[in-house]
This record gives structure tokens, sequence and C-alpha cells, in this order.
């Protein structure tokens, strides 16, 4: 193997701790935070569009062809888990803040940019890939429904949901139309080079997330601290769930359930509901969002014990 070949190999083996570090470089350097701030959807789009490059055709027709598992996927994440998580926080344990934000986290769809986790955690890309996409169409019909019994009536997703579509379009459409005359053998000849490339973008939006959230850590750190413990614990919860509830169908499909289960679309979520709700919960979300760039890092090496890792075969 070249020096370079090493050196791209070694920079994606350690790709959870690089987007951690970020969110603290975002944290300390706000200029560059707030500089990147505009790339956050760009980058995102650039890190989906390198990753469902990747896909592989035989695997995702062998899953269309097993559609029990991704229509078992979809069901869970957006209506099973976010009645149980609205049942749980009518008991009366948690504020209502917190409870509400934990009940609005649940009822949102999964992330949608899946396969730069898939890359770096050994998760099922194939079989997210088609399972999030209807999950997301599912949620944005489902949550208005849970908001409102959570505490929080009034939703209208159909605007973020056209603008969900062209984003989503945009990024998965350009890859499709490159794979009619690219085949995936070429393609995975660089890809040492598209995995650095997609973990570029993730850092560029783990950087431009944290803008503005500086200062609120040093307005009100004790908030802050409570609010990230909350969304941190939340998410492995939702991933141990996940885990439980499809481990039977081998580690590395619970693995994929956990991961999809557990990081949810906040940029969504935050979409929909920045500005309009009380500052603790919007607080929550936007320290939700952040789990999605810290959390992988400590969720690695238990994905690992468990028998998931980046190096395995996807075979339904």
């Amino acid at each position: 193997m070249s020096a370079s070949g090493a050196l791209t190999r070694r920079f994606t083996r350690h790709a959870t701790l690089f987007m951690s570090v970020s969110v603290l470089t975002g944290l300390l350097a706000q200029d560059l935070a707030r500089l990147l701030a505009p790339l956050v959807i760009f980058a995102s789009m650039g890190a989906m569009f390198l990753t469902a490059l990747r896909l592989d055709r035989r695997l995702l027709l062998g899953w269309i062809r097993r559609p029990l598992i991704p229509i078992s996927i979809v069901l869970f994440t957006t209506l099973v888990i976010p009645a149980m998580v609205i049942a749980l926080t009518r008991t009366g344990a948690l504020s209502p803040s917190v409870a509400l934000a934990c009940a609005l986290i649940a009822a949102t769809p999964p992330i949608i940019s899946v396969g730069p986790y898939c890359v770096f955690l050994g998760t099922d890309n194939e079989l997210l890939s088609l399972s999030v996409l209807p999950a997301t169409a599912v949620g944005i019909l489902t949550l208005p429904f849970y908001a409102s019994l959570a505490g929080l009536p009034g939703l209208e997703p159909a605007r973020l949901a056209l603008e969900l579509l062209a984003v989503v379009g945009t990024a998965m459409g350009g890859a499709v139309l490159i794979r009619l005359f690219i085949p995936l053998e070429r393609v995975e000849r660089h890809a040492p080079a598209l995995d650095v490339g997609a973990l570029l973008l993730m850092v560029t939006v783990a950087i431009g997330v944290t803008d503005g959230l500086a200062s609120l850590i040093l307005a009100e750190p004790a908030v802050v601290v409570e609010a990230f413990v909350v969304t941190a614990v939340l998410s492995l919860v939702l991933q141990a769930l996940g885990w439980l509830a499809f481990y039977r169908f081998g580690a590395r499909i619970g693995g994929s359930v956990a991961l999809v289960n557990g990081l949810r679309n906040m940029a969504l979520l935050l979409g929909l509901l920045i500005g309009q709700v009380d500052a603790s919960l919007q607080l929550l979300l936007v320290l939700g969002q952040l789990q999605l760039f810290l959390l992988p890092s400590v969720m690695r090496p238990i994905y690992r014990r468990l028998g998931v890792a980046p190096d395995q075969a996807a075979l339904p």
C-alpha cells in the first residue's frame, strides 16, 4: 500500500474522533463556525452524494426482494418508538420541557445522510439507504400528530418536506446518474479518497452547527450540561432499543437499526421549530443535533464489541 493510501486509511479509521474534535474546534473558534455555518447544508449534501456513489445495486436489490426488514425499520422508528417514548414521558419523572424534547426527538424521522456513518461504523449502507427515505416520508406525516400528542400542536411540515426532497433528490440523484456510466468497481478503486472527502465534509458540518453555541454555554453552563446529558442518554437508550429489537437478525442489522433509531434528523425538527418554542426546549434540540457528531466516537467501540465493524461485507 502506498504512503498516501496508508495515510487516508488511518485518517478514516479515526473518523468518529475527528467528528468529535470538530465540535470542540467549532466551540473554541466561533469565527470559523460562523464562516462554515452557511455551508452546512451543502456539505451534508456532498457527504450524502459521496457515500451514495458506493451503494451496491446488487445489495439494494437483495433488500428490495426481502422487504420485511426495511419495512419493519420504518414502522419501528416512526410509529413504535415515538408512541413508547411519549407514554414514558407521561409518567411525570421528567420536567415538561425535557419530556417534550424527548418526545419530539423520538418522533422525528431518522437521519437521511446515513451513508457516512455506515462507512465509519460498519452498519449496512444499502439497508439503511433503502429504509430512511420512506421513514422520512412517514415521519413527516406522523410528526405533527405525535407533537400534538406530546403537547405541541400546529406543526406544518409541508414546506420542509419539499426542501428535504430537493436536498435528497439532488445528492442521491446525482450519485445515481454518475453510477449509470461508472460501475461500482471503478468507484471502489477510489474508496479511501471518497471516505476522506466524506469525512472532511462531515467535519465542516460539525463545526458549522456550533455557530452561536459557545455564548449559550458561557451564559448558562448548568442548563447546557443538563440538556447535553439528557439528549446523549436519550440517543443511547434509543440505540439500545433498536439493537434489542433487531439483533436476532444478525449483529450488522441490529447495529444498523440502533444507528438510525438513535440518530434522528434534528435539522428537520429545528427547521420546523426554531424561533417558535421557548429557549430551554430550543437548546435541548440544538444539543440533540450536536450528538450526531459527538456520540459516534462513543458508539464505535461499542458497535465493534457487538460485532459491527467497518470491514464487514454487507450481504443481505
